[in-house]
């Protein structure tokens, strides 16, 4: 036991001392497209001088101490739009070290929790969809595995899947592992309409909370604070405050991405209080975070999420209270998205994608291609700002609120704001009943 101990820390040392790339790189990736710049980052020993040979140019790394030894290069690319699968070259005295078959597009990071965890084939028609896959190559794919961190760490401490060009069996590695579905589903209704490559990054962990992807920095800013790092030196819950934010999100800030989607709420239902401050929260701390480490992905990039869809059935037990509050909190208390508090941030709608007979329990709806395309619809919009696209439903206008009290007299409001409708998100009276009309106007 002591021998094979010993032999794993030499082996860990080893690996971690070689001239290398972070592990988040690999061949058949995606990086950033033009107009933004990709950074490619990893390790050298002894802080030996970087070069970068890319597309007929040489780059010189930035080469910075690390820790003992080691040291961390990073390079940034010139903007690229080419559609042509490169290579990527990087030297130093220590050898060569390549990536080969790398393609240039749009990088979307999928986050959350077990909905968005949920794999193709769980989802409907999977035999279906996972044959479809093959005609995909140029959407590329990456899972991070499942790990959690008192503290944040700069490279991901585990890859549950390396980057894989989309197939049968990229697509459909098996439940709860990968690929995504509505990760796959967005992914590839984009695709449809770009028409060059996409990169989709799958970082989730089901049944985890927001705070769990949060930053301390994030949750101060909602009056929460995190604990210091536990002295026991146990593995931390991945429910814990930013834990998961330490180990699934931080270690890829240094890398360019055009957005993110969200598939989360559910584990905040049981005490959906802080929500509407603790998701908008997020948003604006990852993307302050992301452009800080990277410099290059926008200080505003598009954030997609879907709605928490119906749950339970009429006469289940397992319904929650929590999650129409979850609802609302979702857009930051407007009832829409974008709003003033949530710019560039898209929906899909997903009240009525209710599975209560999936084998999967009625939290996990199986209908993830809905799910897919209507965020892709809403990321057309906000990301892509293709205005010709419609992705919402209708926006009332006019309400009439009719009390059944002789004494009391019917309101009607006219030409209202989408702001307003907060009136109607607080409890009604009683004796009050109210009637929303919808007018012929779009959000």
């Amino acid at each position: 036991m002591v021998k094979v101990l010993v032999l794993l820390l030499l082996y860990t040392s080893a690996a971690r001392a070689a001239f290398r790339f972070a592990n988040y790189y690999g061949d058949h990736m995606v990086l950033q497209r033009a107009p933004a710049q990709a950074n490619i980052w990893g390790y050298v020993d002894e802080c030996a001088a970087v070069n970068i040979t890319f597309n007929s140019a040489t780059i010189s790394a930035t080469v910075t101490p690390d820790g003992g030894t080691e040291c961390r290069w990073i390079a940034t690319l010139p903007a690229t739009d080419a559609v042509t699968p490169f290579t990527i070259t990087a030297t130093s005295l220590q050898g060569t070290i390549t990536l080969a078959d790398v393609l240039f597009g749009d990088v979307w990071v999928c986050s959350g929790q077990s909905n968005m965890q949920f794999t193709v084939p769980q989802a409907f028609n999977a035999s279906e969809e996972e044959a479809l896959a093959d005609k995909y190559p140029n959407i590329r794919l990456f899972t991070a595995a499942l790990m959690a961190s008192d503290t944040p760490v700069e490279e991901l401490l585990a890859v549950e899947q390396p980057w894989s060009v989309a197939s049968a069996k990229t697509v459909g590695g098996g439940n709860w592992t990968y690929f995504s579905a509505s990760c796959w589903f967005y992914g590839r209704n984009i695709y449809d309409v770009v028409q060059y490559p996409i990169g989709l990054v799958d970082t989730d962990w089901g049944g985890t909370p927001v705070e769990a992807w949060s930053s301390p920095d994030a949750l101060a800013k909602c009056g929460k604070y995190t604990s210091s790092r536990k002295a026991d030196g146990k593995a931390p819950s991945p429910d814990q405050p930013s834990v998961l934010w330490n180990a699934m999100i931080y270690p890829l800030l240094n890398m360019t991405i055009k957005g993110a989607v969200w598939y989360q709420g559910e584990a905040n239902a049981g005490d959906p209080s802080t929500y509407n401050c603790t998701f908008p929260a997020m948003i604006d701390d990852w993307r302050g975070k992301w452009k800080n480490a990277s410099q290059h992905t926008s200080s505003l990039f598009p954030f997609g999420f879907v709605q928490l869809a119906a749950y339970g059935s009429d006469n289940s037990s397992s319904f929650s209270p929590g999650f129409p509050v979850i609802r609302w909190a979702q857009t930051a208390d407007y009832g829409f998205v974008p709003n003033p508090r949530l710019r560039a941030v898209f929906m899909a709608v997903a009240m009525d994608l209710g599975d209560p007979s999936s084998p999967f329990g009625s939290i996990h709806p199986r209908d993830k291609q809905d799910v897919g395309l209507r965020l892709a619809l809403a990321g057309r919009a906000i990301a892509y700002g293709d205005s010709e696209v419609y992705f919402t439903g209708p926006l009332a206008t006019t309400a009439t609120m009719r009390y059944t009290s002789p004494s009391k007299h019917s309101q009607s409001y006219c030409n209202l704001s989408q702001k307003s409708f907060q009136i109607l998100s607080s409890p009604l009276p009683s004796l009050l009943l109210s009637q929303v009309l919808t007018c012929r106007r779009w959000w």
